[in-house]
């Protein structure tokens, strides 16, 4: 389950709120896990941000999406 965001940074700050609401280590002792998942890039240039086990609010849970494509990796050539 993908939330997409505009940009990176928007997506980091809503991993960063989820951290927050879950009471990870880096927001309750200062140090360790600050982040719940890390937003990738879309081919089409959004930022997916695996939200599966974040508590969503309405909004959220209609925008949620599975289909979502990502960049194919690039093998270096020999």
């Amino acid at each position: 389950m993908y939330l997409l965001y505009p940009t990176e940074q928007d997506a980091w700050d809503r991993s960063e709120e989820e951290g927050i609401a879950q009471g990870l280590a880096y927001h309750t002792e200062g140090r360790g896990s600050r982040y719940v998942s890390a937003p990738q890039e879309t081919i089409d240039g959004l930022w997916a941000l695996d939200v599966t086990g974040y508590d969503l609010d309405e909004i959220e849970q209609s925008t949620v999406t599975l289909d979502v494509a990502f960049p194919q990796p690039t093998e270096d050539l020999m």
